[in-house]
């Protein structure tokens, strides 16, 4: 019985660790990092029309619309202010994922693929 019970506790903590990291971003201040992938929505969360092939346009789940952010490669250290103007990556389907990039902004910073980036606000 004593057994089944610290197996339980142990279980309990390594869930919280893990929840732990997938909200990181949640109580973590910025800067803060993860993934960037690319994407071509053209109509945002909230309804509006986006033009992604033109406008520097980047979609984060926790971020208001409207907020500027500085996205910079991690591996190569370039980087470009983008307006949230979307939200997502969904964090449930995709944990590591933290922003979305418009293909211009994408490409501003040197990214093929997938990259990891930092991220940190920046005053309208």
């Amino acid at each position: 019985m004593v057994s089944a019970v610290a197996l339980v506790a142990t279980c309990l903590c390594g869930r919280a660790d893990t929840f732990a990291d997938l909200w990181l971003t949640r109580i973590k201040p910025p800067p803060y990092g993860g993934v960037a992938t690319e994407f071509d929505d053209t109509i945002a969360a909230d309804g509006k029309r986006l033009h992604p092939h033109r406008d520097l346009i980047c979609a984060h789940m926790l971020e208001q619309f409207g907020q500027r952010l500085r996205v910079t490669n991690v591996a190569n250290g370039k980087s470009v202010v983008c307006r949230v103007a979307d939200k997502g990556p969904n964090r449930r389907f995709w944990p590591r994922r933290e922003i979305d990039l418009t293909p211009p902004a994408f490409k501003a910073i040197g990214c093929n693929g997938m990259c990891e980036v930092s991220l940190e606000r920046v005053a309208q």
